[in-house]
């Protein structure tokens, strides 16, 4: 037997499923937000209670829930991030209508081996969250302008000052591309969530002032643990979120859950000159 986990954090969508099947892979999905489209699939592989970091490839084929022998509507590959805490994988497959989802993933080992498991998602009519395409709001974000003690606009042990300049607003009326990221490093419930913001730190170093990079704070209250109102003005349950905007302020890259450096690299090339 192995279970195949959803897990979300910081929200209410969070699920675990179990199915039977004979493989030592355990898929765990690392983002709940799917809608119609091209929705990115985030997931891990486990052995266990250890990451399976050394898979040479995962190939996945997607069918309907409840046809019999039904025929894939979609088939590709996943993309390897391993420079990353927890190893993820990223797919995104084509879901023409809402509902279940069935997929089949057929992992090839380190050694050669090849072993499938089965995993399913429910896909919305639409994202909740502000989208690729969409304009991003433009948010009166809390700064050190705003809120000089840093330690409320971060629940991180080290607060880098650099991410607390810029309200979205001030971001976007700049013309330059913005990374935007709403993530609480001192509060994440996963082991896999925490570190997106050295990711973001990561990729701010590598690029510099050629971008702004913003973080948002999840938790308004620490204690009572309530929302930043950004939470909602993005349409977010979740988090981590980490959003790329483009010199106009339109959002070109959404991405719930796990994010590396390589893989907010790849999003900010597409609007870096």
């Amino acid at each position: 037997m192995f279970a195949i986990f959803l897990v979300a954090c910081g929200g209410a969508d969070e699920a675990i499923q179990v199915q039977d099947a004979v493989s030592p892979i355990q898929i765990i999905r690392m983002s709940a937000d799917t809608a119609v489209g091209n929705p990115r699939i985030v997931f891990g592989l486990f052995d266990g209670p250890d990451a399976v970091a050394d898979a040479q490839s995962v190939a996945l084929s997607m069918a309907e829930v409840g046809e019999a022998a039904a025929e894939p509507i979609w088939q590709g590959s996943a993309e390897n991030y391993s420079d990353y805490e927890v190893p993820y994988w990223v797919a995104h497959p084509t879901i023409p209508s809402p509902g279940f989802w069935g997929i089949t993933a057929e992992v090839v080992l380190a050694d050669g081996r090849t072993v499938t498991s089965q995993f399913t998602i429910e896909a919305k009519a639409e994202s909740e969250a502000v989208s690729a395409g969409e304009m991003a709001p433009l948010s009166l974000n809390r700064t050190l302008a705003t809120e000089p003690d840093i330690f409320k606009l971060s629940s991180g042990n080290d607060p880098d000052p650099a991410f607390y300049q810029l309200t979205v607003a001030d971001a976007v009326a700049s013309g330059k591309p913005t990374v935007v990221g709403f993530i609480t490093p001192g509060l994440c419930e996963t082991k896999w969530c925490a570190p997106v913001l050295n990711s973001v730190a990561t990729v701010r170093e590598q690029v510099g002032d050629a971008v702004n990079f913003i973080h948002i704070e999840v938790y308004e209250d620490f204690q009572a643990l309530t929302y930043v109102p950004e939470m909602a003005e993005w349409g977010l349950e979740t988090e981590p979120y980490i959003f790329v905007l483009d010199g106009d302020g339109q959002v070109t890259a959404s991405l719930p859950g796990p994010v590396s450096p390589r893989e907010l690299s790849q999003a900010l090339d597409e609007v870096l000159p």
